[in-house]
């Protein structure tokens, strides 16, 4: 499980092991978003604001918010 945090410098977002930086992410890569307990496919996106999309909706991220998310390859 990884921390899914936004970098003011780059204005995007970037995966975390811990504190380690793994890798920036960019739009359309794909993720596994928490939701509760239980983790979902979604794929991260750019608009005006950066979002994740689950199939057709859309949920808008806060900046100062970390997520838990899985990666996927």
């Amino acid at each position: 499980m990884y921390e899914l945090r936004f970098h003011q410098e780059t204005r995007r977002w970037r995966v975390y092991d811990g504190v380690r930086l793994l890798y920036p992410l960019h739009c359309g890569d794909p993720i596994m978003f928490e939701l509760g307990n239980v983790f979902c496919p979604a794929n991260l996106e750019l608009d005006t604001e950066w979002y994740v999309a689950f199939g057709g909706v859309k949920f808008w991220l806060h900046t100062k918010t970390k997520y838990r998310v899985l990666i996927l390859n």
